[in-house]
């Protein structure tokens, strides 16, 4: 460029000549060009930034992105913005604090040189699968013709960072570096995932760290991935301080992955087993969908549920084709320090304990000898190919084997093989044997048979210990195409079952199952043989028993519809021994289903020797099976031949769960087995009986079943195995009244007592073993008012103690307060002693009370109630006071002196009717008898005015009251006074004073019932004691004279008088002087 003075030189040299006109106008247009061109540069370099802005702006814009910068310096070798915000400024996709971009000026326009970015942020998120960057989409993913790879810009990072928000949590990420981008960038990159869920794992800390170059468009990253934590609550996998040292080339077109790393870990959990630590090297290639790897891994302290390893190293490759759809895998592993887990031992220990009193349990504690002694340090090895080709799925173990801590093969495989074609049936094939000390010796062969059939057979030995064995002779199972298995066979076993034993025990197996079909056993009638099957104390002995299918039907199965078992027999007829007692069972049709019902007819069961025997009769036996074992039984008959009792007509709801029997709304009627019973029906409702560990518990309340009132609670325990048991009966105030006598309950009472009121409160108990039955109890009451033989009673009271309470005998002498007792004349406050055996001999040993300040005594007496015979009681009365008796019967016109002594029998025959015979009274001296109210009597001879003016106060010497006749009919009652005088206040006159001093008796004769004597002796003196007939019924008036009410009755029967024998030289005047049969003797 020329300057302005060479410029203004050569202009006024043109100005001399033409030429230089000529020139000098060529120059002054190009003077003039230039200075136009300088100005557009001024004119540029001054509006620069907004020429950016504008140029800048119109592709943004041609874009379709929002974006806000400020240019910082444009210049030709230079481009700088600065506060880039790309999208929504509230919330940016990207940020850049500074770019700084270089031109690079060669032949043609400028080329980019370096980009610098100071500080970028980016964010987008990673959301249902997509990758986005919000508003930088269009740009970043648009599609293009290149092919795939990394631009070739020459980057400089510094301090770049990002946040990608994704599904499982967020991602931060770092970068820095520079070079170019496709070959020859150095840098470091980081990625970190504070958390993260993952298909239901939580992931703590998720990083990768470390350098990152390229080359030839390849990717090269050299650096660990890490993580602290891994939970996944679905499987169970979890693992600790996950590291992979590794070294990972990405190729050019993303397409080719390959890593080659060494693993070390913490602890790692499969769900399975769980390890230590694992470590080793892995070398892995992706490419195009084809993955194929090589792997050496070493797991210590290897722990899975049921074993322990101390080391399990594992060797193989992997190759998987066509998107993982197609995988083969081989490798070899080797074990060593295997033993059993605490959790197999204590879980063998369960089973063993659950197994506790059958032949299984001795057999499993065999076993588990067995594998504590030679699974401590044993070691395991086998070498085993898989492959994955579509649904289809095949595993070959080679070969592989267990051996034990004495060197011995505790299991070996060989050619074992499963096949898995999609949903069909998995194909099993291969050979296995187990043995060793202490274990059971199995053999197995699994083989393809012809139309493509899998053959399974297996056989074990006899394995025993202690009087516990089982045998399976020879089992074979079948697996057709389709997958369907069929098998037969036996099983043999001996030794303890649940509550017995089983010797010889035979059971045939047959069967089938397939995936559409599900399982069937047992297809037509099996037959189950025994030796001997015992169960708690009985033993049958050798029997077969057939067991039948529904027609068309098994007798177990299991498919969509559920598990089911249906079978049934004709009928039960075992017999053996019970406690060495011998036991027969019979039964009509017997069937059972499950779920659903089983059921028995007919069952009889009799226990003991002939003519012996006690026996369970059930009409109907009913059972539910579903989630529990429940159902009900009715007409049920149970006699115990060492019991007088039995049950009738038992019915009730019954419960099986968890070991225990449950009888629940029991109803019965108990009855006395004796041929003349002692007491009547009691019936029972709501009862509840359990049946637990051998033991029946027991209670119900006994009821009369007329009244339906509660007679006692009785509460039973009875030990089956021992034969022992014992009933609590308690009686909690029994009412007696109107609608409950005691006649009702037992006939023992009836010639007893009757009419009883009043509360029966007290307790019983019986007690029975295999060889006696006792009893006894204690009944009391606070008062008791009864008819008893000898007359009412009231207010008894007392406690009776019964020594045998099933056979109603009581403990010799009770005794009972009795408030007062009446056989004609009312006795108050006496006692009674007595004594019952065998519910019949009834033993009185007496009573007495205070009687008109005297005693009224009943003397012993022995009864056979359960005879028809003649019973006499004897009343002994001794002092009674005449003045107490006159007052206390309220006879005010009668005044008395005088104490008498003597008897009053009582006698009552087959029939119950009671009579008094031969009673007698006598007075021990002389005493007075006085009248002390007017007589009616009047216009009598002088003789008969005599007799009565004496009757006033008459004085005797001594006096007899003889009592004689039927206690329902008339009494005749003679009284006969000795050594009678007129007694003080009496007129006198010249005939009475002439015979005073002659001996006079006076005989007086009643007869009236026993009850109304004294009525009689009142109605002499006062006629308002005597009922009006009309009253009674006896009579009806007309008006004006009395009329039979009904003149069919008959005539009483004349009773006979007693004999009246005189003394010696009187002479007895046969002419009446009344006509009451009183008369005067001389």
């Amino acid at each position: 460029m020329a300057s302005q003075a060479d410029i203004d030189t050569d202009t006024e040299g043109a100005a001399a000549t033409p030429r230089r006109k000529k020139r000098r106008w060529v120059k002054r247009v190009l003077l003039g060009l230039l200075i136009i061109l300088l100005s557009l540069v001024v004119y540029g370099w001054i509006t620069r930034e907004q020429l950016a802005r504008d140029l800048i702006g119109e592709q943004l814009e041609q874009l379709d992105l929002p974006a806000t910068y400020t240019v910082e310096d444009i210049s030709p070798d230079r481009q700088v913005l600065t506060n880039i915000v790309v999208g929504d400024p509230a919330n940016p996709d990207l940020t850049v604090e500074r770019a700084e971009i270089s031109l690079a000026y060669g032949f043609g326009i400028p080329e980019i040189g370096r980009i610098t970015l100071t500080k970028p942020r980016l964010y987008g998120s990673y959301l249902d699968g997509k990758l986005s960057f919000g508003s930088l989409d269009p740009i970043l993913f648009a599609e293009s013709d290149e092919p795939a790879g990394l631009p070739e810009w020459d980057i400089k990072l510094v301090d770049g960072r990002g946040l990608i928000e994704t599904d499982f949590g967020p991602v931060g990420l770092k970068a820095e570096g520079e070079g170019r981008l496709d070959d020859g960038f150095e840098g470091v990159l980081a990625a970190i995932a504070p958390e993260a869920q993952i298909s239901g794992c939580n992931l703590e800390r998720a990083s990768a760290y470390g350098e990152v170059e390229t080359s030839s468009g390849q990717i090269l990253f050299d650096g660990p991935l890490r993580m602290a934590k891994l939970r996944c609550s679905d499987t169970g996998v979890a693992l600790d301080q996950f590291g992979l040292a590794s070294k990972i080339e990405i190729s050019p077109d993303f397409t080719a992955i390959a890593l080659d790393g060494s693993l070390e870990t913490g602890m790692a959990d499969t769900g399975f087993a769980r390890s230590s630590g694992v470590s080793g090297p892995v070398k892995l290639t992706y490419d195009s969908g084809n993955l194929d790897g090589l792997f050496t891994l070493a797991a210590e302290s290897l722990a899975a549920e049921q074993f322990a390893l101390a080391s399990l190293g594992i060797e193989g490759s992997l190759r998987m084709r066509n998107g993982f759809e197609n995988a083969d895998l081989q490798l070899d592993a080797d074990g060593q320090g295997l033993a059993l887990s605490s959790v197999a031992s204590t879980q063998l220990a369960g089973l063993s304990k659950a197994a506790e009193g059958t032949l299984l349990q001795p057999l499993l504690q065999k076993l588990d000898r067995g594998l504590q002694r030679e699974m401590r340090g044993a070691s395991f090895a086998a070498s085993m190919t898989g492959r994955m080709n579509g649904d289809a799925v095949t595993v070959l173990v080679s070969q592989g084997e267990v051996r034990g801590n004495s060197g011995a093969t505790l299991l070996a495989l060989s050619r074992l093989q499963y096949v898995q074609n999609g949903a069909r049936t998995p194909n099993i094939s291969g050979n296995f044997r187990m043995g060793g000390r202490d274990l059971p010796p199995l053999i197995g062969r699994m083989e393809l048979g012809g139309n493509g059939q899998s053959l399974f057979r297996l056989k074990m030995e006899d394995y025993a210990s202690g009087d516990s064995r089982v045998e399976i002779p020879e089992m074979l199972l079948t697996q057709n195409a389709s997958g369907a298995v069929g098998f037969s066979g036996s099983v043999e076993a001996s030794g303890p079952l649940p509550g017995g034993a089983a010797r010889g025990l035979r059971l045939p197996v047959s069967g089938a199952w397939s995936a559409s079909r599900g399982l069937s056993l047992w297809n037509s009638c099996t037959q189950i043989g025994f030796d001997s099957l015992a169960f708690a104390n009985l033993e049958l002995s050798s029997r077969n028993v057939t067991l039948c299918p529904a027609r068309g039907k098994a007798i177990v199965s299991q498919d969509a519809r559920g598990f089911r078992i249906a079978a049934g027999t004709p009928s039960l007829n075992v017999s053996g021994s019970l406690a060495g007692t011998p036991v027969r069972i019979s039964s009509g049709p017997v069937g059972f289903a499950y779920p659903g019902v089983a059921s028995a007819k007919a069952l009889d069961i009799s226990l003991g020797p002939e003519g012996e025997a006690s026996r369970f009769v059930v009409s109907d036996l009913l059972a539910r099976l579903d989630d529990g074992i429940a159902g009900s039984f009715s007409g049920a008959d149970i006699g115990l031949f060492a019991v007088p009792l039995d049950l009738q007509q038992s019915s009730g709801e019954w419960d099986y769960t968890n070991g225990v029997l449950t009888i629940a709304e029991g109803q019965f009627t108990l009855v006395d087995r004796a041929d003349a019973p002692r007491f009547e029906p009691l019936v029972a409702r709501d009862g509840r009986l359990t049946l637990e560990d051998n033991v029946i518990l027991a209670n119900a309340d006994l009821r009369a079943p007329a009244s339906d009132r509660i007679v006692s609670g009785v509460a039973i325990q009875h030990n089956l195995g021992t034969g022992t048991g014992f009933a609590d009966l308690t009686v909690d105030g029994l009412t007696f009244d109107d609608t409950l006598q005691p006649d009702q309950l037992t006939e023992l009472i009836k010639g007893i007592a009757a009419n009883v009121r009043g509360v029966i409160r007290g307790s019983g108990r019986i007690d029975w073993n295999a060889q006696d039955v006792t009893s006894f109890g204690s009944f009391s009451s606070d008062s008791l008012d009864l008819a008893a033989a000898f007359g009412p009673v009231k207010g008894a009271s007392g406690t009776v103690e019964f020594t045998d309470l099933l056979s109603l005998t009581t403990a010799p002498n009770q005794r009972i307060k009795v408030e007062s007792v009446n056989p004609g004349i009312e006795a108050r406050d006496g006692e009674i002693g007595f004594s019952l055996t065998s519910g019949q001999f009834l033993g009185v040993t007496g009573g007495k009370w205070p009687f008109m300040g005297g005693t009224l005594t009943l003397r012993p007496v022995d009864l056979n109630l359960s005879a028809a015979e003649e019973r006499r009681y004897v009343l002994v009365v001794e002092g009674l006071d005449s003045a107490l008796f006159v007052e206390n019967m309220e006879l005010g016109n009668l005044a008395a002196t005088g104490v008498f002594d003597g008897e009053l029998p009582i006698v009552f025959d087959e029939l119950g009717f009671g009579r008094i015979e031969g009673g007698s009274l006598r007075s021990r001296a002389g005493g007075n008898v006085s009248y002390v109210g007017e007589l009616t009597y009047e216009d009598l001879s002088p003789i008969a005015n005599y007799a009565f003016n004496t009757l006033k106060s008459l004085d005797y010497t001594s006096m007899t009251i003889d009592i004689e006749g039927p206690l329902t009919g008339d009494i005749v009652t003679k009284l006969s006074f000795e050594g009678v005088r007129q007694g003080e206040g009496t007129k006198q006159n010249f005939i009475t004073r002439q015979i005073a001093d002659l001996p006079i008796r006076f005989n007086v004769n009643i007869r009236a019932p026993f009850y109304k004597l004294v009525d009689l002796m009142k109605s002499m003196y006062d006629p308002a004691t005597v009922t009006d007939p009309r009253d009674l019924g006896l009579f009806t008036d007309d008006g004006t004279r009395f009329v039979p009410a009904d003149s069919q009755l008959p005539s009483p029967t004349p009773e006979p008088e007693l004999p009246v024998t005189p003394p010696e030289g009187v002479r007895q005047d046969e002419s009446d002087i009344h006509n009451s049969d009183s008369e005067e003797l001389l």
